[in-house]
């Protein structure tokens, strides 16, 4: 559901008027990032810091799967130890990549240093740091307060280790720190976070040309925190319900807040990413009998 809405509004929303649409400048109609944001996010971000220093819970206040979490479990999880590790590495690669290389091409390359506009890039940077400040004090917070067991803890063994059918080790063990830091997915929250901040500034700012060409890292981005959060429940790492509501979060602090707080949602135009071109499509998440996949929605 979350990212069923994040795609509707992705697609659908109407926001505020560029001045030009056809140049990458920051309107009169976006309000620009204000001191009160500023002694926010610093706030966020330290409590994140804070959070991520506490030593995590020595006993889960929460065991076992809600809603659709066993079934998916039971469907996607591999019961190979060399598959469990590619998905766990391809998980952390596209966390720590979303943190650092979308934002460094788009405000560092495309914007300050192609287009040359300092002033847009700048405010870029700060909704982008808002935004990751409010996804990380909301991950990082509720996995040491909830201190929720991850999946694998129910089939470790008396010497620890989690095994498959035929009785060799897979990947996750119990007794490390990790244990009780599953609720929610925070790597699937960053991910979901600069998906979202990707939309946001492509959707409002013709930083590729418009057209398809704004569209596409939009969708690259999106089809990269589905793949994070599937990574994350074949590895046995967390739960569907983590990984769903990480996507939220994500497109909640990436999305959502800076079109209430800067580009809007109703007054104006749409920008050239979203509406110059005809066909406009996003990847969604299909669940079938026999599994997951991907597949795509589109206005023609």
């Amino acid at each position: 559901m979350a990212i069923s809405a994040f795609l509707f509004f992705a697609l659908l929303t109407p926001c505020a008027k560029a001045e030009d649409p056809d140049r990458v400048e920051w309107s009169t109609d976006w309000p620009k990032f204000r001191l009160a944001e500023g002694i926010t996010t610093v706030g966020l971000a330290s409590a994140t810091v804070a959070f991520d220093l506490m030593p995590p819970a020595e006993h889960p206040n929460w065991r076992g799967g809600i809603l659709f979490d066993n079934w998916v479990r039971d469907n996607l999880r591999s019961q190979s130890r060399e598959t469990q590790e590619h998905a766990a590495d391809v998980s952390d690669y596209i966390f720590k990549g979303s943190l650092i290389i979308p934002s460094a091409i788009d405000i560092g390359v495309v914007t300050l240093g192609i287009h040359q506009r300092p002033d847009v890039a700048w405010q870029m940077l700060l909704i982008n740091l808002q935004s990751f400040a409010i996804a990380g004090a909301l991950s990082v917070g509720s996995e040491h307060l909830v201190a929720r067991a991850r999946p694998y803890t129910a089939d470790c063994g008396a010497d620890g280790l989690t095994r498959d059918k035929n009785g060799q080790p897979l990947l996750n063990a119990c007794g490390g720190s990790q244990d009780n830091l599953d609720f929610f997915s925070g790597h699937t929250a960053a991910a979901s976070t600069m998906a979202g901040l990707t939309c946001v500034h492509h959707q409002h700012l013709p930083l590729y040309g418009g057209g398809f060409a704004d569209l596409a890292p939009c969708i690259g981005m999106i089809g990269a925190s589905i793949a994070d959060g599937l990574g994350r429940i074949v590895a046995d790492k967390h739960y569907a319900s983590d990984v769903t509501l990480g996507w939220g979060v994500g497109a909640f602090a990436g999305y959502v807040v800076p079109s209430l707080l800067h580009y809007g949602f109703t007054n104006g135009q749409r920008a050239p990413a979203a509406g110059a071109t005809g066909l406009r499509m996003l990847p969604l998440p299909q669940v079938y009998q026999d599994g997951l996949g991907i597949g795509v929605a589109g206005i023609f």
